[in-house]
């Protein structure tokens, strides 16, 4: 349940300044049952339709069809083929374009990153590693609002709505109930992120029809998901709320993460992996951060700051 009188007030005023011009999205049946669901949850009835009558809230079963579809891919995948993946890195993040972008940001900001460093323990050049891969340092935010994306996945619970758009043939019986079952929890997944999502946009004044997110719903140029923003945010600049698109929040919050799921800059390599694994739970993910923390310290080491 979200906090007593969640958009009751102040938050439900702000939300109805903003002018909407495609009414019929919201009374698209696909989204009643999602909607009855948030309101049994704690959110304001008036409140959810105004939210879901946004003209750029339109019904996509393409959304979750492109997960369901990857996690298939990943399934059919060979064993030794993923292992193969996982022991490497993803070489464009090394590439000298991009690795001068970064050295330029780990310059540009190094007083604050080194002021982050000694609240967090985090060494500048993870910090400044994980927004290269993220958002190419903040300039690649997602094209469609995260509200959009997570509401999509959270309606399409059911595998018929769109098992024609997955490119996959001759699956056979325990195929299609694993997909029954990966669509089921995953439309539970993203049901809980877009119910975190209107509470974090509640607690921090920002308009969640606006907020743009990753195919899947993170957001912010450190790309949190946003149940991962409300247990891990942190006010960076002091100004009285967490704005994931802000360096100095988005920084200390990425940092604050690292931390509290066990990072110290002086463990082990095997030991850091496992950390950042769980910032993306990839190992091919893990290896590219600490791969381009190496480069970037190499050319500190070289060229400065010191």
């Amino acid at each position: 349940m979200l906090k007593s009188g969640l958009v009751k007030n102040s938050f439900f005023l702000l939300l109805m300044t903003i002018v909407f011009v495609n009414p019929v999205a919201a009374s698209d049946a696909r989204w009643n049952i999602l909607k009855d669901r948030l309101v049994t949850d704690g959110l304001n009835r008036e409140y959810v339709d105004t939210v879901f009558s946004a003209a750029s809230l339109k019904f996509d079963s393409g959304v979750m069809s492109r997960k369901i579809g990857a996690l298939l891919t990943r399934r059919k995948t060979p064993p030794a083929e993923r292992k193969v993946k996982d022991a490497s890195y993803d070489k464009r993040y090394v590439g000298p374009v991009l690795l001068a972008g970064a050295y330029a940001f780990l310059r540009e900001n190094y007083s604050y990153l080194q002021e982050i460093d000694k609240k967090y323990g985090v060494q500048p050049s993870v910090l400044v590693s994980l927004l290269l891969v993220e958002t190419r340092l903040g300039f690649t935010l997602g094209k469609k609002p995260a509200l959009n994306n997570l509401a999509n996945m959270a309606a399409a619970d059911d595998l018929n709505l769109f098992f024609d758009d997955i490119s996959q043939k001759k699956l056979s019986k325990n195929d299609m109930e694993w997909l029954q079952k990966r669509t089921k929890e995953k439309s539970d997944w993203a049901y809980r992120e877009l119910l975190a999502l209107l509470q974090f946009s509640h607690d921090n004044s920002i308009n969640p029809v606006e907020i743009p997110g990753s195919a899947y719903g993170a957001f912010g140029i450190c790309q949190f998901m946003p149940t991962t923003a409300i247990s891990y945010g942190v006010d960076g600049d002091n100004d009285g709320r967490v704005d994931l698109f802000n360096k100095p929040d988005a920084l200390a919050s990425m940092a604050n993460f690292l931390k509290k799921h066990g990072w110290n800059n002086n463990l082990s390599r095997k030991r850091k992996l496992k950390v950042v694994y769980r910032y993306n739970h990839s190992t091919y993910y893990a290896r590219t951060i600490l791969e381009v923390s190496d480069q970037l310290e190499g050319v500190r080491a070289t060229f400065g700051p010191e």
